[in-house]
């Protein structure tokens, strides 16, 4: 590895990884300080009507999506947090080769003492850093937001101790005034369960930095693999709506990568059986079987990679075009 080539790429992508970093630590932050706002016992009557509705574009049962963990879990999915991880993919996976080639720098940067394999390699090391980074930075606003956020109490009924047995009952129609109102978050969410997430987060950057930078690979304009990259995602997004919202369409869930990205089903694992989280295949009943976190996170970044390897082949192999 070139370590002036490394240098080169680190002072070319720090500031937008730094953005990223920067925006979904704070939003991941703040969404976590809102679900300790809003009290859902107020809208179960309002969501218990939209039940059916919920459950046909959920990936979670109703129940699982009401609780805390639950509700935290689905800000991995709010749209603001997968763009920002794809920006960062289809942002520097375009400007691997069909970025310099756009501008005329690609013919000056290979007359250096600098192979096209080190070339790209360097490229696509900080792009994974940079993938990793900005997963972090979203896992570490999550778990500052459960760690400072509290949440509003009913007032619980007062307890007494019964004489000789030592237990404590609740008085019923009794309310005690002196209990706390709010109480943090962290009492009902364990930060640990978000971590599957994030590193399925993490899967879903790599994928498509990979898939950019193949697409990069062979093109010539950056123009046109950021719009092949984005073209890509948002037919992979109308699948992955379909297949959830129309019963006889669910095998499209088969032809998009977001059926791999379930952030919140990641969690549902994660609070409910630890080995769904960490493993990659067990068994959830008697005869069902499941994918669990790892398998999630080996397609998604096994196809990232795939995608890093088969451009590798390509740039090294291609007749470069003059500058424009």
């Amino acid at each position: 590895m070139n370590l002036a080539m490394l240098r080169q790429v680190w002072r070319e992508s720090r500031l937008l990884m730094l953005g990223c970093s920067i925006a979904l630590f704070a939003f991941c932050w703040v969404r976590v300080w809102i679900v300790g706002r809003i009290d859902m016992s107020r809208f179960q009557g309002i969501l218990e009507i939209l039940r059916p509705e919920f459950e046909n574009f959920s990936a979670v049962d109703f129940e699982q999506a009401l609780t805390y963990p639950g509700r935290v879990a689905f800000t991995f999915t709010e749209p603001m947090v997968i763009l920002l991880i794809v920006v960062w993919g289809i942002a520097r996976g375009s400007d691997t080769v069909s970025g310099p080639l756009g501008k005329g720098t690609m013919e000056m940067m290979l007359s250096q003492p600098v192979s096209r394999f080190q070339y790209l390699m360097s490229k696509n090391l900080i792009t994974l850093i940079g993938a990793m980074v900005i997963a972090a930075s979203a896992y570490a606003g999550l778990a500052c937001g459960i760690e400072t956020t509290t949440v509003k109490r009913e007032n619980q009924p007062i307890k007494m101790q019964i004489p000789l047995v030592k237990i404590e009952v609740e008085v019923p129609f009794t309310r005690d005034a002196n209990a706390p109102t709010r109480v943090p978050l962290s009492d009902f969410v364990d930060k640990e369960d978000m971590f599957p997430s994030a590193l399925n987060l993490l899967g879903l950057g790599i994928f498509f930095a990979g898939f950019t930078t193949l697409m990069s690979s062979w093109d010539q304009y950056r123009w046109r693999t950021i719009a092949i990259a984005a073209a890509f995602l948002i037919i992979q997004l109308m699948l992955r709506v379909l297949s959830l919202s129309l019963e006889e369409m669910t095998w499209l869930k088969y032809t998009t990568i977001f059926s791999l990205y379930e952030p919140e089903v990641l969690v549902s694992y994660a609070v409910n059986t630890k080995d769904g989280a960490w493993s990659f295949l067990f068994q959830k009943s008697q005869e069902e079987w499941k994918l669990g976190g790892l398998a999630y996170l080996s397609f998604l970044a096994g196809g990232g990679l795939a995608g890093f390897a088969g451009a590798t082949w390509i740039f090294c192999r291609r007749d470069l075009p003059a500058p424009v």
